[in-house]
């Protein structure tokens, strides 16, 4: 039997979406989702380079095969797009101007054409592909807020209750704001300090940014794990944890805990008929540069430090959601840093996982991907061993 550590699990792929030329754009966060009826719908913002004189759009395509072909549909004038489905609604959180207002359109027709677009909450809001908490009552979902023109600064938790309408704003709330919280000083070696970027290409100007929040009920609680790029990237696999009250509509910042690939963004998949918790993720080989990497990596025009490295996409799974095992790699680039397989969504599809992949193959580096590709993992629940006996409950 193949090792799934070295042989990838769904290393061909399919073709979901392309940059008409990757010297001109690059998607920035595909979304996937997965219909009751087995048909997939991706939409994908499809953003102009920097300096290309080139807009920001809403790509979408859909498959009723299982992935194996796209049919494009209809562009949207949005510059963020998210598809969700609830009690078998097709719904979407879209954004006009990124990071803007939180918007909600619905379709009735597999993605053929939307409603007009609807703010439910005004204010500076984002996320992408994570995880939400659906409950008969309602759906929660934790968003990044920004702060004083910070990108990702504060966390929220939106809430819609689910006895009205997504289009009426009166259905949804949101928590307090919990700032960013202070960097232990043991978490960091301050390689890239803010004031010295000599050594990197397109670094971050911040020591500590955390965003792209995942919610999931675990125990019976609703948690939020968060993306936690520390000391750019230097230090990696870490996400801080928030904890979400429901009786008083309260975040709160937890702890950081270690957590594979949490430099990069991470998708957390609740397996609930099976009491699983599945995790993608991208691991890194080289994230302090021990191995000497720097000037020639930055020379290539790699983003960020060594750690920002997005050529190795991995899955993981838990029962706790924070305790992780290794599943396999999903697919890998092996001949080149400048290439990734990143920013994963997924959808369970019977006993399969499909997987979107933002993919850099022929872009400039491996952040600015020219590619949507589609990854099967074929009975993926046979990759894990059972966690749950010889333990202290059912």
């Amino acid at each position: 039997m193949p090792n799934p550590n070295v042989t990838p699990l769904a290393q061909d792929f399919t073709v979901a979406a392309r940059v008409p030329d990757p010297k001109r754009y690059f998607f920035h966060d595909p979304n996937l989702a997965r219909l009751d009826d087995g048909t997939l719908i991706v939409a994908a913002p499809l953003w102009g380079l920097k300096g290309a004189d080139a807009g920001r759009s809403l790509r979408m395509v859909r498959s009723s095969d299982g992935g194996a072909t796209w049919t494009d549909l209809p562009t949207l004038p949005y510059e963020e797009g998210r598809p969700f489905v609830v009690d078998g609604r097709l719904l979407m959180f879209v954004q006009k101007r990124t990071h803007r207002d939180f918007q909600i359109v619905t379709s009735e027709d597999r993605g053929e054409t939307w409603s007009e677009p609807r703010t439910v909450i005004e204010g500076p809001l984002w996320n992408i592909s994570t995880a939400q908490v659906v409950r008969p009552d309602a759906l929660y979902w934790a968003m990044d807020h920004d702060s004083a023109g910070i990108d990702y600064k504060g966390k929220v938790m939106v809430r819609w209750d689910r006895a009205r309408s997504a289009l009426d704003p009166g259905a949804w709330s949101i928590s307090n704001i919990v700032p960013l919280p202070e960097l232990p000083a043991a978490l960091t070696r301050g390689l890239y300090p803010p004031d010295d970027r000599a050594k990197l290409h397109r670094g971050s100007p911040s020591p500590f940014v955390w965003l792209e929040p995942n919610t999931v009920e675990v125990g019976g609680r609703i948690r939020v794990f968060v993306r936690s790029v520390i000391d750019n990237y230097a230090t990696a696999n870490l996400a801080a944890v928030l904890d979400y009250d429901e009786a008083t509509n309260k975040l709160r910042f937890t702890q950081f805990a270690a957590w594979p690939g949490g430099q990069c963004k991470f998708l957390v998949i609740d397996d609930q008929t099976h009491r699983m918790y599945w995790m993608l993720s991208n691991l890194a080989t080289n994230s302090q540069d021990i191995l000497g990497w720097g000037d020639r990596i930055r020379e290539t025009g790699f983003t960020g430090g060594p750690g920002n490295e997005r050529r190795w996409l991995f899955l993981h799974y838990s029962i706790d959601c924070l305790n992780w095992f290794p599943a396999g790699c999903v697919a890998r680039w092996p001949d080149g840093v400048l290439r990734s397989f990143m920013y994963p969504s997924a959808a369970i599809d019977g006993e399969d996982l499909v997987i979107l992949s933002r993919t850099s193959h022929d872009a400039a580096n491996q952040h600015d991907a020219d590619l949507c590709t589609i990854h099967r993992v074929r009975n993926f629940r046979s990759l894990a061993m059972d966690l749950r006996s010889g333990g202290l409950a059912d």
